[in-house]
């Protein structure tokens, strides 16, 4: 089997990234010969732009990236911005009181900044798995009326489980709250998902849905495989993903991205 692929989107933890959060000279190279054949290869995250920038600078990409789950399309060598999409301020100042009510730990992104209330252990593991420093600025409903482009709560899988469902209860139809990773919910734009964002930026480059080929291993990244015209699940994806995906290769740690590249694409 090999499909057709001119745009290929790759998902960055639990995809492209080990379970370390590096990134293998396999994956590296198979994405460096994917470019090559004059594929538009884009890398599509949940993370900051800021926290993805130094993995494209690896790969040696100079291509637009897609960031906070499609809340952001800025190229990675002009830093044209291509598409920003914030959450209201009305709501985000819900989540931060929401947040302090429940003492729960906040990371509230500002202008590509990461802001939070203190520096504490989950603001340590942030920094450990992206690389981005946290400012603290003691209480965050200082930033009332601000619009940031997404507000992350990090916290125990236990402890967020119930939580999840509860967000997503209240801020129905006002903001898309997703689980990105055990230890995160995430809340953005409504308007904002990965394959939002994709489609856009397939438009922008006129190329047809069914020659894009994307990887995804979470729930946030089930609007990019459903997308794509031809969407690729890790072996280590939650079951949904796997469910709506064209096609399974090994885990990220198998350097499954490299594996699917080489047997059904090049």
């Amino acid at each position: 089997m090999k499909i057709p692929c001119r745009l290929a989107a790759f998902d960055l933890d639990g995809t492209l990234l080990s379970s370390e959060h590096t990134l293998s000279a396999e994956n590296r190279d198979a994405l460096r010969q994917l470019a090559a054949n004059d594929a538009l290869v884009v890398l599509v995250s949940g993370r900051m732009h800021r926290s993805i920038q130094p993995i494209s600078d690896q790969i040696g990409l100079e291509n637009p990236i897609i960031s906070y789950n499609g809340g952001m399309v800025k190229h990675a060598t002009t830093a044209e911005i291509y598409h920003h999409t914030p959450v209201p301020a009305e709501d985000a100042i819900a989540i931060v009181n929401d947040c302090a009510e429940q003492e729960l730990h906040l990371n509230y992104c500002l202008n590509d900044e990461l802001y939070v209330a203190e520096r504490n252990a989950w603001s340590d593991l942030y920094e450990e798995r992206t690389g981005v420093p946290a400012t603290p600025v003691g209480d965050l409903r200082e930033l009332a009326g601000e619009t940031p482009t997404k507000l992350l709560i990090i916290h125990t899988a236990e402890k967020l489980k119930p939580l999840l469902q509860a967000f997503q209860t209240d801020y129905a139809q006002r903001l898309y709250v997703t689980q990105t990773q055990a230890e995160y919910i995430e809340f953005m734009n409504p308007s904002v998902t990965k394959g939002r964002a994709l489609t856009a930026l397939a438009n922008r480059f006129d190329i047809p849905m069914e020659t894009v080929v994307a990887f995804g291993d979470s729930y946030n990244d089930e609007s990019l495989i459903k997308t794509a015209g031809f969407g690729i699940a890790m072996a280590n994806a939650v079951p949904p993903i796997r469910d709506c995906a064209d096609y399974i290769t090994t885990t990220n740690d198998e350097n499954g991205v490299a594996k699917a590249i080489w047997d059904i694409i090049l």
